[in-house]
């Protein structure tokens, strides 16, 4: 699978692909993205604005590990549209569809 995304970068529109499937790496990284944004919606008060420059920081690693350091964080924060956030988040969901649910395993009492 292809996946290709599009970042505005210096008011130019640069495409950027990934032609491999997820590896570990990036179901780790989807796995921390994933329990922040679990972490910040469970709060009874709901998320801060901390939480939420949190999860920009955790996107945008995460993208920028998932395309190989094609570009930096901070371009991907500055030049990704809402198109391209779904991009982002199939290869989110791609990733931790690939995870084992083997970690979930919890030691049991002696």
């Amino acid at each position: 699978m292809s996946y290709e995304i599009d970042l505005l970068i210096n008011n130019e529109k640069k495409k950027f692909i990934r032609n491999e499937p997820p590896v570990l790496k990036d179901m780790t990284k989807a796995l921390i993205v994933q329990q922040q944004q679990i972490k910040m919606y469970a709060k009874d008060d709901g998320p801060s604005e901390d939480d939420f420059n949190k999860n920009e920081k955790n996107l945008a690693s995460f993208a920028v590990s998932f395309w190989k350091n094609q570009f930096k964080a901070e371009q991907f924060i500055s030049g990704c549209d809402k198109p391209n956030m779904d991009i982002l988040n199939q290869a989110l969901g791609d990733s931790l569809g690939a995870v084992s649910y083997t970690h979930l395993t919890l030691p049991t009492k002696a």
